[in-house]
């Protein structure tokens, strides 16, 4: 009953959010008129389209992460299969069939394929996911940098310096992390050791442990993370840029995109459904240096929501082709999903990369 009731809440809480912000706009006649002009010829569809392109774009540098990650472990692994199975858990992150979120997906049927591998599948979602969290969090500080904080509002000032924060800590822990003693540390155990939080760093930890001997394959996930987050950046300015005259600058939606996106990342609802929609509205008139309009940030945070759908699309027709073999396998993905859990934490229990003979 609990699952049934959080899977509803969760449908609940953007619906609510998304009504809420067409009744902002409903209610101000301005604002009407400001939305009715996205069907006049002031709109610019071109640059409207260079923004879906961008977001495509960015989507497929996700996918070719992916694909690296696995094959760096030693999976057998086709870029084919990395984006079949990236769209599709893509599309399964904003309708969840069955409860089956894309992450779980990914992991599910990577692992089925590789049943000898198991935890290193797993190890690869978990990778892929910490990845493109930080990779948020250093576009977004070095965006930032570009703004006025001293006549930025308080809000803007707090949130900058907790990203910067957070950049900065998740530097210095990574360079922690890849030291040769790390994986026999006080430190790392007194972590691990932690209620309730204690699974999920082992479960870094680990994950992290098993690329530490690819340098070169990290080097080029870290530059395809950075490539991401600055792609869905520039998709956002084009399509403001498109929609209205007066728009954020490429340096401001560099940092209104990602903040908004560490809002979605916050597992509230389906593919950040109504989290993103609020975090892009009130990032779009707090933190550009010139005056614009609510309505405008709602009206664009609309449409950076359609492009996310529109590629969702893709996804659909991935299922759509294997449809039968799709709904098996999500049907097996939730029916074992506490099994995956176990075996997320297994992989923890793994030796490390220096003490297992390497794939090649």
């Amino acid at each position: 009953m609990s699952k049934y009731l959080i899977t509803v809440l969760r449908f609940l809480v953007p619906a609510a959010i998304l009504i809420y912000l067409l009744w902002t706009i409903g209610s101000d006649p301005e604002s009407v008129e400001s939305v009715r002009q996205i069907f006049s010829s002031k709109t610019r569809w071109g640059s409207v389209a260079i923004g879906f392109g961008c977001g495509l774009a960015a989507l497929c540098c996700t996918f070719t992460r992916w694909y690296l990650l696995v094959i760096s472990v030693g999976i057998p692994f086709t870029l084919k299969d990395a984006f079949r199975l990236g769209f599709l858990g893509y599309m399964l992150n904003f309708v969840g069939l069955g409860g089956v979120g894309g992450d779980l997906f990914k992991g599910y049927a990577l692992a089925k394929d590789n049943p000898s591998k198991r935890p290193e599948a797993v190890s690869t979602v978990v990778m892929d996911r910490l990845i493109g969290l930080y990779a948020l969090f250093v576009v977004t500080s070095v965006a930032a940098l570009s703004l006025d904080l001293e006549g930025s509002e308080p809000a803007i000032r707090t949130m900058v310096y907790v990203v910067h924060g957070a950049t900065i800590g998740g530097f210095l822990g990574l360079t922690l992390i890849f030291l040769p003693g790390f994986s026999k540390g006080s430190f790392r155990e007194f972590l691990e050791g932690l209620p309730k939080i204690g699974g999920a760093f082992k479960r870094a930890f680990a994950a992290v442990g098993m690329y530490r001997r690819h340098p070169k394959y990290l080097a080029f996930i870290g530059l395809l993370s950075l490539g991401v987050h600055t792609l869905f950046s520039v998709a956002g300015f084009f399509l403001a840029s498109g929609l209205f005259e007066q728009h954020p600058s490429l340096l401001e939606m560099m940092v209104i995109t990602p903040l908004a996106m560490v809002f979605a990342a916050i597992p509230l609802s389906p593919g950040g459904m109504g989290t993103l929609e609020l975090a892009i509205t009130e990032l779009y008139v707090m933190v550009p240096a010139v005056e614009l309009s609510k309505a405008n940030g709602i009206t664009v945070a609309l449409a950076f929501r359609a492009m996310t759908i529109g590629l969702a699309f893709i996804g659909a027709i991935f299922y759509w082709t294997n449809r039968a073999s799709v709904d098996q396998s999500m049907a097996e993905a939730s029916a074992e999903e506490e099994t995956l859990e176990h075996l997320a934490e297994e992989a923890d229990q793994q030796p490390e990369p220096s003490q297992r003979p390497e794939h090649r």
